[in-house]
């Protein structure tokens, strides 16, 4: 085995506290506002091994494979202690002989009613799915802090909001999970809103919100740790499409948030800690082109970012690269063969692996292996032309 190299800022056991094991895995029966994708979706069960310490982690048996496990060790990290699942029994058996040992399970997600375990959870999942709701952001950001903003039922859509001078960002107001953009839609027409009519037609609300044209989209990480004490992580550039869905992020000086956005999120997060929550804060912010700074989401979890903010310095130092983009990476051929060339690509200094996934054989699961991790360079210019290097290679990273 390996012997770890690249060492995190913080770890996940040192922010909630000891006790607690991690289960990222979203339920089947809450998931409406989560990508659909089932492959993606057992890759968000991996995303914290680098940075989970101690912290015991239920994780996807495709993405905690015994290749996979050892790529991490080869690429720097420390062993992480995984618990493994095949399927949902095995998860849900997984939980409960955590919960026998006597530890508390942390959520990424809010779990379905009909699946609460009462006195499980590291906080109660009310709070959780309070906190990340879209609807009440105006409880825990300053009104100077937010974009103009109306909630309203979504049958109103179509005759309540004007799309004449720009676009209407419109938003589920829910208490299940949301991630990835999926609960988002812009609307440019009237048709634009009468197709999020249909889309949110079962959401009791949606949020009608002003287009922000951003100079920069930041996704600041905090840490609330189990004592009270907030840590700032820092802050990458969030990649979207021109439909709000999200693709990665840059990590880099351009990058870095205003004093200003830093001091934002810490008010929220002091909020969030009265209220009851610790862990992983991620706040999305608007800087316009005029300077100004606007808080547009709240997501009370783990973060698409989150890893790779609390390795970046590490990372940087090490292999002396000062520029980051965290991206997603489709194999076109095995999971063996796409192993392999990520250790070509870890040689060349091109690309630092921090999940994998070996796609099983079964019904509408879609087959071609997957990776997530950061392609490394000193600019965003070379970072592009590394991404085309890894696409010679057979590794296609995703982009808008």
């Amino acid at each position: 085995m390996s012997t770890a190299y690249l060492y995190p800022k913080i770890t996940l056991d040192k922010i909630y506290g000891s006790g607690l094991g991690l289960c990222p895995r979203p339920s089947p029966k809450a998931c409406t506002w989560l990508p659909q994708d089932p492959l993606a979706l057992e890759m968000l069960t991996g995303g914290m091994l680098s940075v989970a310490g101690d912290m015991p982690v239920v994780c996807a048996a495709s993405v905690a494979t015994t290749a996979g496990i050892r790529l991490l060790e080869e690429a720097g990290f420390a062993s992480p202690k995984v618990k493994r699942y095949n399927d949902g029994n095995e998860h849900d058996r997984q939980v409960s002989h955590l919960l026998n040992q006597g530890f508390k399970i942390i959520l990424q997600h809010t779990p379905h009613p009909s699946e609460n375990i009462p006195g499980a959870y590291w906080i109660k999942p009310s709070l959780l799915s309070f906190l990340n709701n879209k609807g009440n952001l105006a409880q825990m950001v300053e009104p100077a802090n937010l974009p103009s903003r109306r909630i309203l039922p979504p049958e109103q859509l179509g005759r309540s909001v004007p799309t004449s001078s720009k676009p209407a960002v419109i938003k589920a107001a829910t208490a299940e999970s949301t991630g990835g953009g999926f609960d988002v839609v812009i609307c440019r027409s009237i048709d634009d809103l009468r197709s999020a009519e249909t889309l949110f037609r079962h959401c009791p609300q949606v949020v009608a919100e002003e287009y922000l044209t951003m100079d920069r989209n930041l996704c600041l990480n905090y840490a609330i740790m189990h004592t009270g004490q907030i840590v700032y992580l820092g802050s990458a550039e969030q990649i979207t499409d021109p439909c709000g869905k999200y693709y990665g992020n840059w990590i880099d000086t351009d990058s870095q948030a205003p004093s200003a956005a830093i001091e934002m999120g810490m008010q929220v997060a002091r909020k969030g800690f009265a209220k009851g929550y610790w862990g992983i804060l991620g706040i999305d912010m608007a800087v316009l082109e005029d300077k100004r700074i606007f808080i547009f989401d709240l997501n009370f979890r783990l973060n698409g970012s989150t890893a790779a903010l609390i390795l970046a310095d590490s990372i940087a130092r090490t292999h002396g690269q000062p520029a980051m983009r965290l991206t997603n990476i489709r194999a076109r051929g095995s999971y063996r063969e796409m192993i392999a060339t990520l250790y070509m690509a870890m040689d060349r200094g091109l690309f630092l692996p921090l999940t994998s996934c070996a796609p099983r054989p079964a019904k509408n699961i879609p087959d071609r292996p997957r990776a997530s991790g950061l392609v490394l360079g000193s600019s965003r210019c070379q970072i592009m032309e590394r991404c085309q290097e890894l696409e010679s290679l057979g590794l296609e990273t995703l982009r808008p």
